[in-house]
């Protein structure tokens, strides 16, 4: 039976050979997966399209096929995955890795002959993804001109060959231009041929090596896939050349990851570095694009989020402040000219879904959050288009607050607005988590305008004040004992969201009410503790009850305990947990239970959102890393800043 553990920040899967035990790395350009039996089973580059359809690994020793049940460990961490195994008398360990900003995947067979002399031979057989580009191409890329590239280029392709082997000392190379410029290249150590090949590609090739007794073989192969004559490019030959530098690359990624000193179990060094890694690794940089893409499936076109990009970085802000710093401005960027915020920037800086709710505050929270821990006020002044950072910031809550009534409130218009995280479900009129955010924007502001701007700076915490007071007029249920979901003129969601807990991050909900409102999660959405929940003990419920059919849902979550109806979303989880964490309470249950429930099913990196009934979310998904905020700032202060006067 398959087990799991945790080897100083790495996690550590043993099973047989046949199981697959995926694990999603990606660096500055590329996401990809391997599987734990020596395949890529995806890859992708940012701003482009999947490139594989199948992929298919097969190793031999001396000519007999390797024994699908023969046990395997796998250690996966940082941006590499190691599965080890013994057969026919040799110790086989094959290495996949990415270093930090190269187009390119690298495998390598480390073959030590433990009983005799050994041949090992390895043949990769693979599919490409042509759908992909062709749904890529048409819907992202389609102009007249591209169109034209698209026909000469085939037929320039047709004329000079689309696949090409090259022999080197010791190297093949495979060449493949499958379509356009879309090239899809190998480099292979060892006695290595081409085999099998369809009119458009080299699908196939295997290379071997001999091992003397009780010697060490390795036999490398370098994959890299993208378009030719752009950032993607890169040349499998000079990869294969610089193999040692890149793993010597990824190693040292590894090495140089961060370990909290609260991060004391071999557990809580593998979820943090876990999270940490995922992180890191969705930084992208895309010309003067320069930010976090929210996951492995938000990267064509490549976008950050004003929402997960602002969750994703105060996870790192502790460690790589600069990337976060590139983040704001980022953001700043894409602005609409009229103040308006969309959910997110597209990589040219054109908006993604445009005019949110809680996007303004975030861009607003998050330059304060940035300068207030980092010290670093020139931030506030660099240009971001017409504007200063500062003055974008200023800009975007006051265009917010036009939809602010006269209790002060925001109050969101129509019955199908669905223009916040939560944009499954239609909350119309006054949602607290919306609320609390204003709130802690209009606070943010406050500060950051204190010494350059002081009346301006009064004015912004009068209105603060207002809005933290109508908060808890408006949307307080003493009978209930927390902030209701959201409220307008005919109707009144009274389910406990753990979006709500915003009002207890950010102080607007005082002790006795945040306790309140902890105490009822804790009994409601803690699934272990909600006995009317049938999923089980699986980690936080994001609402409970559910939302009525028909009502306000739509969707994904239309279903109980799907999406925002009651699934479990671990950077939530996260929130909460430092929010239990702020008061004292027992918060490792939210913090860490995510983890463990989706460890055992096989989800080795941070899910975005999860519940028994359903398929899960994405994988390596950006803010679902907030989990370190616990290990990083463990006194529960980060959110703590306001001045004994206020």
């Amino acid at each position: 039976m398959a087990k799991q553990s945790f080897d100083n920040g790495a996690l550590v899967y043993e099973g047989d050979f046949h199981e697959r035990c995926f694990y999603d790395i990606s660096n500055n350009l590329l996401t990809a997966q391997f599987d734990g039996r020596g395949a890529v089973s995806k890859y992708a580059v940012v701003n482009k399209w999947d490139f594989i359809e199948c992929y298919f690994n097969q190793m031999s020793v001396n000519g007999e096929p390797l024994d699908f049940y023969a046990p395997k460990r796998v250690v996966m961490t940082g941006r590499m995955q190691t599965a080890e195994t013994t057969f026919g008398g040799a110790e086989i360990v094959v290495k996949q890795f990415a270093d930090s900003a190269t187009n390119a995947l690298f495998t390598e067979f480390e073959v030590t002959a433990k009983e005799g002399d050994v041949r090992f031979e390895n043949t990769v057989n693979f599919g490409l993804n042509i759908t992909s580009w062709m749904k890529n191409f048409f819907s992202v890329r389609f102009t007249a001109r591209n169109l034209m590239r698209l026909i000469f280029g085939t037929l320039c392709s047709e004329i000079k060959g689309h696949k090409k082997t090259e022999k080197r000392e010791n190297m093949l190379v495979i060449r493949n231009t499958v379509i356009e410029n879309f090239y899809f290249d190998f480099a292979v150590t060892g006695e290595a041929e081409a085999l099998e090949s369809n009119h458009l590609y080299i699908n196939q090739f295997a290379s071997s090596i001999t091992v003397r007794k009780g010697e060490t073989g390795r036999l490398r192969m370098v994959l890299s896939a993208g378009t030719k004559k752009d950032f993607s490019y890169c040349d499998v030959a000079e990869c294969m050349e610089n193999f040692d530098s890149s793993l010597a690359q990824a190693k040292e990624y590894i090495d140089k990851m961060p370990l909290p000193e609260k991060a004391e179990s071999d557990f809580e060094k593998a979820y943090f570095r876990s999270l940490h890694n995922t992180a890191v690794s969705l930084y992208k940089e895309v010309g003067d694009f320069k930010g976090f893409i929210a996951g492995i499936v938000y990267q064509s076109p490549a976008r950050t989020y004003y929402r997960d990009g602002y969750w994703t970085a105060i996870s790192v802000l502790k460690d790589r402040p600069e990337l976060v710093r590139n983040e704001v401005l980022t953001l700043a960027k894409g602005i609409d000219r009229d103040g308006k915020c969309p959910s997110a920037v597209k990589f040219n800086f054109r908006n993604w879904w445009g005019n949110h709710y809680d996007s303004p505050s975030f861009f607003a929270i998050l330059l304060y959050d940035y300068v207030r821990l980092t010290g670093d006020k020139g931030i506030l002044q660099e240009r971001a288009g017409r504007n200063t950072v500062l003055e974008s910031a200023v800009k975007v809550v006051e265009k917010l607050s036009e939809y602010a009534d006269e209790t002060g409130l925001l109050y969101k218009k129509g019955p199908y607005n669905r223009r916040d995280w939560c944009d499954n479900v239609f909350r119309e009129g006054y949602v607290t988590y919306d609320e609390a955010l204003y709130a802690r924007a209009l606070y943010a502001l406050h500060k950051l305008l204190k010494e350059s701007d002081p009346a301006l700076s009064d004015r912004f915490f009068k209105r603060h004040k207002a809005v933290v007071k109508a908060i808890n007029d408006i949307l307080w249920d003493p009978e209930l004992g927390y902030y209701v979901n959201y409220k307008n003129e005919n109707y009144t969601e009274k389910n406990l969201s753990i979006d709500t807990v915003t009002t207890v991050l950010y102080g607007v909900a005082t002790e006795e009410r945040a306790r309140s409102v902890l105490q009822n999660m804790e009994r409601t959405l803690e699934s272990k503790n909600n006995s009317l929940q049938k999923a089980g003990d699986f980690g936080v419920l994001s609402v409970y009850p559910f939302y009525k059919p028909d009502r306000s849902v739509v969707l994904k979550s239309s279903l109980p305990y799907y999406y925002h109806n009651g699934g479990d979303w671990p950077y939530l989880s996260a929130a909460y947990a430092y929010a239990k964490l702020m008061y004292g309470m027992e918060y490792q249950y939210p913090l860490t239970r995510w983890f463990e429930y989706n460890l055992a099913k096989g989800n080795f990196t941070p899910v975005e959102f999860f519940a028994p009934p359903h398929p899960d979310g994405s994988l390596l998904q950006g803010w679902s890393a907030l989990g370190q905020l616990a290990y990083s700032y463990p006194e529960g202060d980060f959110f703590s800043d306001r001045d004994p006067a206020e």
